[in-house]
């Protein structure tokens, strides 16, 4: 039994479509790790906490969208053709939530303890953050490009390697920056770990770019 062409095309549109709204929650979730930043680096600690808890809520949401797409998979069965490609997209893009919730649960720990952080690094940091930034919303922009033009979405996807590239060399800058700064250990090595996830997302973001060009095709 193969699924007649019509239903086959509109469970791509529906996967398409929830696989969307996952990389909204993504862009949505990371606006908050950027506010949480900016307040950490402006002293202004008080804040933090309401925001966490707003991003626990949008990531228990994501979550709940990608059990949306693995439950639709499974009811296509193995007919639909694009079925890894969509299941590894999707894996993915959770992938960047969990790093955008340990980078925030890292920032509230260091504003808990009241730490500052210093001007260069928190300089260096930010814009690292919104290199990055860059990348996630270029990705959802070749993600909603998918559903109606699939030349312009692999256009998008490209240019998240061009981004990767520059995320790379901030982080190695920033790196140094931390590194051979006179902070506490406990407060370098937390720093350091958040610039590395930061990075991170950033390869992921590549990665699920590659995806979508596939998809693309």
């Amino acid at each position: 039994m193969v699924l007649p062409l019509e239903g086959e095309e509109r469970t791509l549109r529906n996967l398409v479509m929830i696989c969307q709204d996952h990389s909204r929650l993504v862009v949505e979730i990371y606006r908050k790790m950027l506010q949480m930043i900016d307040d950490l680096v402006k002293g202004e600690l008080e804040r933090l906490g309401n925001t966490m808890d707003e991003v626990e809520s949008l990531h228990a949401k994501a979550l709940e969208v990608r059990m949306n797409v693995m439950r639709e998979l499974h009811e296509t069965g193995g007919v639909l053709i694009n079925r890894e490609e969509f299941y590894r997209l999707i894996s993915k893009s959770s992938e960047l939530t969990d790093y955008i919730e340990e980078i925030c649960v890292r920032i509230y720990q260091i504003g808990e303890r009241r730490w500052r952080i210093p001007k260069n690094v928190g300089e260096g940091l930010m814009r690292l953050a919104e290199a990055t930034f860059q990348a996630l919303t270029k990705l959802r922009e070749s993600l909603i490009s998918l559903g109606f033009n699939p030349e312009r979405a692999t256009v998008l996807a490209k240019d998240v390697d061009e981004i990767e590239r520059n995320v790379d060399s901030i982080y190695r800058d920033l790196s140094i920056m931390i590194i051979t700064s006179d902070m506490g250990l406990p407060l370098l090595l937390i720093l350091k770990d958040i610039a590395e996830e930061l990075e991170f997302l950033t390869d992921a973001a590549k990665d699920e770019a590659d995806i979508i060009r596939i998809l693309a095709l």
